[in-house]
């Protein structure tokens, strides 16, 4: 019977933990070339931000001795999807919201559209070239590293006593970010608790199979970041509307100086699609405030919160039973 993972050796526990993290990153890697499979290439990218965040959560500990040059590889194959990622997230925003949109505000979201589905496709196509070309030399070299670690010798911390060091740092830097935020206007506050969160989440996840209480905190932190994610969208989608406006008239201004510069007439009016815009960002600012509320409901089960992901941190330390 395998030792509890609080028991576990650290390097011997990183190593194992990473190994099997790096198998389901190359599972997931056939499938991001299926057009017909739309999870393949999320998958994967969730796989690969999981690894990376396990290998930071203990890079300064002892005998953890991952060559920076790998990590920075994973850091960079795991943001190569951002840009696609971004622009799917705005795709389905304006799907989801065409059957609501008045006219100005239709004529608007489908020239948006039809730019950003090509842009998105280039997106993934570049995302796609950087991660055929980086991922298969990244995961030989990790999977050796990984092994080394698994193979360690030695004494060294356990990985419960250091997780529950990590995992009482992030709590601790958790609640003073949410107690940061002021307002709704404040972006960068809005942003840390949603990347704290998610690093928390991808520390508990290990421990899921090892008592009901990691499982109960790892569910609950998967909620706090899904109402942090959908305000992030929000957040993003303010200044990707603004850049689409900018661009709409940028495009309108060249269009009627070209005709003057044929002979033609054209009227210095404000651009076709700039009242659309303008509706289209009034909602997204309305739908931004009402996450925003959502968001400060969730932030007075705080308590609540901490306290699940305390009981967690007593298993870590073998103070509880599971």
């Amino acid at each position: 019977m395998p030792k509890p993972l609080k028991d576990r050796r650290l390097s011997r526990a990183v190593g194992e933990v990473g190994l099997t993290m790096l198998e389901e990153a190359r599972r997931a890697w056939p499938r991001i070339a299926d057009p017909e499979d739309a999870e393949g290439l999320h998958d994967f990218r969730v796989a690969l931000r999981r690894l990376r965040s396990w290998l930071k959560a203990y890079r300064r500990y002892p005998g953890i001795r991952v060559p920076k040059p790998q990590r920075r590889r994973l850091r960079d194959l795991a943001r190569a999807t951002n840009a696609a990622r971004d622009g799917e997230v705005m795709l389905a925003w304006l799907d989801a919201t065409r059957p609501e949109l008045a006219g100005a505000e239709c004529g608007a979201a489908d020239w948006w559209r039809e730019r950003l589905v090509a842009r998105v496709d280039a997106d993934y196509a570049e995302a796609r070239r950087v991660l055929e070309a980086g991922f298969p030399p990244l995961e030989r070299e990790l999977r050796r590293t990984l092994a080394g670690l698994a193979r360690a010798k030695g004494r060294g911390p356990r990985l419960g006593e250091a997780s529950a060091r990590e995992l009482a740092a992030l709590v601790e830097t958790l609640v003073a970010e949410v107690s940061a935020i002021a307002s709704a206007e404040d972006r960068q506050a809005l942003h840390r608790p949603r990347i704290t969160g998610k690093r928390i989440r991808y520390l508990l996840r290990p421990w899921k199979g090892e008592a009901d209480a990691c499982k109960d905190a790892e569910k609950a932190m998967k909620a706090f970041q899904d109402a942090y994610g959908v305000l992030h969208d929000d957040l993003v989608r303010d200044p990707a509307l603004q850049a689409a406006a900018a661009e709409h008239a940028g495009e309108e201004a060249q269009a009627r100086l070209a005709r003057v510069a044929g002979g033609e007439d054209a009227r210095a009016t404000a651009p076709r699609h700039l009242r659309g815009f303008l509706g289209l960002a009034r909602r997204n600012r309305a739908q931004r405030l009402a996450h925003y509320e959502a968001v400060m409901a969730g932030a007075e089960e705080l308590p609540a919160l901490t306290a699940r992901l305390d009981a967690a941190l007593a298993v870590m330390r073998g103070d509880r039973a599971p």
